[in-house]
């Protein structure tokens, strides 16, 4: 027996932008801001600064999937391969479950790099399976089979069983806490970033600029989606908290939405390969960097605002 839930196709650079939370919220309907804002995964802000591998912008670690999964009222079940014959026996009827409970279990990596996506459908016959990520080649979910599910980190399954979800003070109480948490944090990432790009000699080698053009405006991109995503959760929880509280709350969405704007204003969405060339001659990148000290402005003045209304 086949069957394939109707989920969208996961498109980078169009928002949702990190995977983790976005197959949370798919896959339990939840509102992606929600689960973004209460996890936590809004606020952060992280770089390799030494690779500049832009798999490391997303929330991909397994506290911000328990925090994500509380968010949307589910309870995570992680189960990593690889998977021997018994073992791929109760994947199966574990996946069959899910499909027909239409709650659908994440798979990591199982499509290109370890980022998120979602296994929607099941053949029993062959068996295969059907996957939704971010790196699918047709519009169609990616026909996948046992040989996608390798090790850690490649191919690893979440399943989701329904819980009781949280109220909306608790998430507003949720994300906040888990901002003011992370702004040191995140801040210091920023720093980081700004001083890789301003080290004129890292970029002296253009046979590496198209790729670090690429990843940077990949990261780039994250942190606008993060940041809007974190300004929308704000408004959305301000009137479940007492007045003075919800009154920081708006101040902190203002300061994030400028956050994202300056992101955007530099280049956010959809890769043009022009990018590459205005980043490696450099005016791309100190335009980058110059916005990046007014972000750091506006992160500061946010965190204020987060750590009052915390208090």
């Amino acid at each position: 027996m086949k069957k394939i839930l109707a989920v969208p196709p996961l498109r980078p650079g169009e928002g949702r932008e990190c995977s983790l939370p976005a197959c949370v919220a798919l896959a339990t309907g939840a509102s992606y801001d929600d689960v973004m804002g209460a996890s936590g995964a809004a606020f952060t802000t992280s770089i390799d600064a030494e690779g500049w591998d832009p798999i490391a912008a997303s929330p991909l670690d397994d506290e911000t999937l328990g925090r994500a999964a509380r968010a949307a009222g589910v309870r995570a079940d992680p189960v990593s391969p690889p998977f021997d014959d018994e073992m791929r026996e109760l994947v199966l009827d574990r996946v069959r479950e899910a499909i027909d409970a239409a709650l659908p279990p994440l798979v990591r990596g199982a499509v290109g790099p370890a980022e998120y996506g979602l296994v929607v459908g099941v053949d029993d016959r062959a068996p295969a399976f059907f996957a939704r990520t971010y790196f699918d080649a047709r519009d169609e979910p990616t026909r996948i089979g046992w040989d996608a599910f390798v090790a850690p980190g490649r191919g690893d399954l979440v399943f989701l069983d329904r819980a009781t979800p949280p109220d909306r003070a608790t998430l507003a109480r949720d994300g906040v806490a888990r901002a003011v948490a992370v702004a040191d944090a995140s801040d210091a990432a920023l720093r980081a970033w700004l001083a890789a790009l301003r080290d004129e000699a890292r970029w002296t080698d253009p046979k590496h600029g198209g790729t670090a053009a690429f990843a940077d405006h990949a990261m780039r991109t994250v942190l606008a989606d993060k940041r809007r995503a974190a300004a929308r959760f704000l408004r959305s929880v301000r009137g479940s908290v007492a007045p003075r509280a919800g009154a920081e709350l708006l101040r902190a969405a203002e300061e994030y939405d400028k956050v994202a704007a300056a992101a955007e204003k530099v280049g956010a969405g959809a890769f043009d390969p022009q990018v590459a060339l205005r980043f490696v001659e450099g005016g791309l990148r100190r335009a980058w960097a110059n916005a990046l000290e007014g972000i750091l402005g506006h992160e500061a003045e946010a965190h204020e605002a987060l750590r009052d209304a915390r208090d």
